[in-house]
């Protein structure tokens, strides 16, 4: 998929965005409409879709440095303001994330270990100890929520903490806004499926898990690594 850039790039979209829950299976959710603006001078991209919990408003920013990312997503759903922010190391090898909403926030890093398999996962919910776990990655791609994995070492960990995240899914987002044209321009066609290759499942274990934390709108903004 090719692009063209341009001092000012504005594309303005309505429409219905519908998305896979898996491979050759339509999603069991109820999609809604959507708008987008994506405005390249600013590299903020703005999305607007109805969930069953109601209207969520996106913002989104990012910024690329090689094999670097940094991500932003601000959201508003209903009158939740919800916060969601990302930086990955290397494609992915360390992951930084922050969730925020009801005055409190969730910290997830996340990387690899000496085992190709496995990965390292370290929580904290606003000034709470850390919780540090591990997890087969094979696993966490298999599973499409947090409840159906259990860590390798560690104790089972609290993802949520203080928080109060509304209730949508990975999946419902990914159905609203995983087609939008607005989206897809702002990815620059490296905008991930979710439903990666065999041999290239366990390379977006770190996609899986943010995906799944509740109240995370990191979903429809990540990249294939």
């Amino acid at each position: 998929m090719k692009f063209e850039r341009r001092d000012f790039l504005r594309t303005a979209t309505s429409g219905l965005a519908f998305g896979l829950a898996s491979c050759g299976q339509s999603l069991a959710q109820t999609s809604g409409a959507t708008t987008g603006e994506f405005r390249s001078s600013s590299g903020t991209l703005f999305l607007e879709g109805r969930l069953k919990a109601g209207v969520l408003k996106m913002e989104v920013q990012d910024l690329l440095d090689r094999s670097d990312r940094a991500v932003i997503v601000r959201g508003k759903l209903n009158s939740t303001d919800l916060y969601s922010a990302m930086f990955s190391y290397q494609k992915d090898q360390t992951v930084f994330a922050l969730f925020h909403d009801n005055d409190h926030s969730t910290t997830v890093v996340l990387s690899d270990s000496d085992d190709a398999k496995i990965g390292r996962v370290v929580i904290l919910n606003d000034g709470d100890a850390p919780q540090i776990s591990s997890f087969e990655k094979r696993k966490i791609m298999d599973a499409d929520y947090l409840k159906d994995i259990a860590p390798v070492t560690g104790n089972v960990p609290d993802f949520v903490g203080k928080r109060k995240p509304p209730a949508f899914t990975w999946r419902e987002l990914e159905t609203v806004f995983g087609s939008d044209p607005s989206l897809l321009a702002f990815m620059h066609g490296k905008k991930t499926n979710h439903h990666p290759r065999e041999e290239d499942k366990v390379l977006e274990w770190i996609c899986r898990l943010l995906s799944m934390v509740p109240g995370s709108l990191l979903p429809p903004i990540w990249a294939v690594r």
